[in-house]
């Protein structure tokens, strides 16, 4: 279902309020600030596309802010990824800020507080789950409100597929189980594109932050694995038992607790997504040999056993 908005029949006293109430509320609830309430005009229209939302916008220069109030009173558990086809914007978000400009992407977070000041010509929206980035890149928090670099040609890869995915008229062009894997494809690309930004930062360039993204690896690659030990781990890595807790501990975490955490990451996504058909094809394929003790599991992490998550995407 694709849903539109539009100033255009407003008189000017009704546009702002209208333009707060109705599309920001839509996107993520925050507060508008508009420059010039009396020449402000917009438009916006939204679509889903399997678990996503693409929207396009286009208006006069307003503001979005959302504040600790807006957090506790509406939480978000999504991720918002804004690509500037034409026009400008500025995002500021934990401490971070930056300038967007034509072509540019910038990723920032509904569930903390954000400034996003923007003069879009055009300017695509994607809003996304936050389980199902988190999983394909674990450190997306530590990459919002930052320009992702230009010149990487997964960027260029990145846009292209957003602007093909808001092309799409994904009612009559892609059944739901297509859609459903083109939007698993755009967050695969998405995930891959900020782990690449974030190796190339010189804030990862510690000696236990490099190791931590090696045996982070490791423990992706290796997932169907329901013998993998600390060990193990460690031996991939070539470091001791006693240096890779450390390196973990740093992260707030241990190996194994990171190793059972992405476990029922993968999972989840997979049944959301519709990658699996069963719930033991899911339980098996991430290294759980007991799917009674999976269900429990899944249940207390995520509020929903695995098979209802996986009857309400087959509806």
């Amino acid at each position: 279902m694709k849903l539109s908005f539009s100033t255009k029949e407003l008189t000017e006293r009704q546009r702002s309020q209208y333009w707060n109430d109705v599309v920001c509320k839509h996107c993520v609830p925050a507060n508008s600030q508009i420059y010039n309430p009396q020449g402000f005009t917009g438009q916006f229209s939204a679509k889903s596309l399997g678990d996503l939302e693409i929207s396009q916008m286009s208006s006069s220069r307003h503001v979005w802010e959302r504040t600790t109030t807006h957090l506790r009173r509406d939480p978000s558990e999504t991720f918002l990824l804004a690509l500037m086809v034409s026009g400008t914007g500025h995002v500021e978000q934990s401490g971070r800020s930056t300038p967007t400009n034509t072509g540019d992407i910038v990723l920032y977070d509904a569930e903390r507080p954000f400034i996003y000041d923007l003069s879009p010509e055009s300017v695509l929206l994607l809003r996304i789950p936050r389980r199902q980035l988190l999983y394909r890149a674990p450190d997306a928090e530590r990459y919002t409100a930052v320009r992702f670099i230009p010149e990487k040609p997964i960027t260029s890869l990145l846009a292209n597929m957003i602007q093909e995915a808001a092309r799409i008229n994904s009612s009559e062009d892609l059944p739901e189980a297509v859609q459903t894997q083109f939007a698993g494809s755009l967050l695969d690309l998405l995930g891959a594109a900020i782990q690449l930004q974030m190796a190339g930062d010189t804030v990862t360039s510690s000696q236990h932050i490099r190791l931590f993204g090696i045996a982070k690896n490791f423990i992706e690659s290796n997932l169907d694995n329901p013998s993998l030990t600390v060990n193990d781990i460690a031996a991939a890595v070539h470091v001791s038992e006693r240096t890779l807790m450390r390196v973990f501990a740093e992260s707030g975490s241990t190996p194994m607790r990171w190793v059972w955490q992405r476990r029922l990451e993968a999972a989840y996504c997979s049944l959301a997504e519709g990658r699996v058909k069963q719930v033991t094809e899911a339980a098996f394929r991430y290294g759980f040999n007991d799917v009674s003790h999976f269900s429990r599991v899944f249940k207390k992490a995520y509020g929903t056993s695995p098979r209802s998550l996986l009857l309400r995407k087959s509806h």
